[in-house]
């Protein structure tokens, strides 16, 4: 088991995807030009801007990524699901080559526990094909915020919606 592993119990959970991806980027030497964590100083804006694009709020609410696959606004169409029973790489593929032919730029990809990072979708599918299983959910969603992927473990399987 590698150093990093048998420390990660020393970490508070919400930590684990992030060094888990950290990770993954080093040993699959991904150029961080093409897929890097977001910067600090500005991915809250990004993920309000994805909170008031995508997900169902009022004047009372907090912006929170936490179960937001759960309250997707519902003026948003359901333009694809595909179940996670066809295999995770299968899923991550399919998932892959939809989400190429409506964007050849970067995306977003935003984990359950607030992380949030940017990169080209061989990449991002690259890093997810390699997670041992800390993601509970995430959201891939372009710059101009009009697509929108959600993968949830409850749903067992990934929604996209435009």
């Amino acid at each position: 088991m590698e150093d990093w592993r048998k420390n990660l119990k020393k970490r508070p959970t919400r930590t684990w995807s992030r060094v888990e991806i950290e990770e993954i980027i080093k040993e699959n030497h991904i150029d961080r030009a093409r897929f890097a964590e977001y910067s600090k100083t500005e991915y809250q804006a990004i993920i309000n801007r994805f909170y008031y694009a995508f997900v169902n709020y009022n004047s009372t609410s907090t912006v929170k990524v936490q179960g937001a696959w759960n309250n997707i606004r519902h003026s948003l169409s359901k333009a694809d699901f595909i179940s996670e029973d066809i295999g995770w790489y299968d899923m991550l593929d399919t998932m892959r080559r939809s989400l190429a032919l409506r964007c050849d730029a970067k995306c977003f990809l935003l984990l359950e526990d607030g992380w949030l990072y940017e990169g080209y979708i061989e990449e991002v599918n690259n890093v997810l094909r390699e997670i041992d299983g800390f993601i509970e959910a995430f959201y891939i969603f372009t710059y101009d915020f009009d697509y929108l992927y959600v993968y949830s473990s409850d749903a067992r399987g990934y929604v996209l919606y435009n």
